[in-house]
């Protein structure tokens, strides 16, 4: 119950911060021109994780240059991590399945490197809030998570065919995964959306 009322509370803010800012006209169309899926991947010794996004996001030039801009942008994750029985992560000595869902909030500041009516090129870096909403082991509910979660992002954004978009980032959080610190994630994370 405490995680729905977190998540309608995130929703009714980002829909109302942004929604000041612009016509309503010109909101729908950012929220729509940004939807976008993702996949991030890592593999180590110790773990394997797996996560799965999609999202949308808002944003707006700077005055001062036309070619940077900021984003705000909200994604729903759904994470898989295996932790091998021999790593540093391991909960017991064989591999176990490890998963979350989660709400993750990136802020970007975005420079704009070229453009054309067909292409185009953005690097973007910027801080990333995630609230793990829920988490199981092995299908069994699992409390020993830290729920939140701070991250950094550091990526490119390329436009092709005048309409898609296709992102390359790399994500990294220094903060632990699990409650006792354990598990400081990096992952390199592929989207494409409008």
């Amino acid at each position: 119950m405490k995680n729905k009322i977190v998540i309608i509370v995130v929703i009714c803010l980002f829909t109302a911060g942004v929604r000041n800012i612009k016509a309503e006209d010109s909101f729908k169309r950012q929220l729509f021109k940004n939807i976008n899926i993702g996949w991030d991947v890592n593999k180590t010794y110790d773990y394997r994780w797996s996560n799965f996004s999609l999202g949308t996001a808002y944003g707006q030039k700077f005055e001062f240059d036309p070619q940077a801009s900021w984003q705000v942008g909200l994604n729903y994750n759904w994470s898989k991590y295996t932790l091998y029985g021999d790593g540093n992560y391991a909960l017991s000595a064989s591999d176990e399945v490890f998963r979350t869902q989660s709400l993750t909030i990136p802020l970007t500041v975005e420079y704009k490197l070229f453009n054309s009516f067909f292409s185009g090129m953005k690097v973007y870096t910027g801080p990333v809030y995630e609230l793990i909403l829920a988490s199981s082991l092995n299908r069994n509910y699992y409390p020993g998570v830290s729920s939140n979660q701070f991250g950094w992002t550091l990526g490119t954004k390329i436009r092709f065919f005048a309409i898609l978009n296709a992102r390359l980032a790399y994500n990294y959080y220094p903060t632990g995964l699990f409650s006792n610190g354990n598990l400081n994630r990096s992952a390199v994370s592929f989207s494409v959306g409008f």
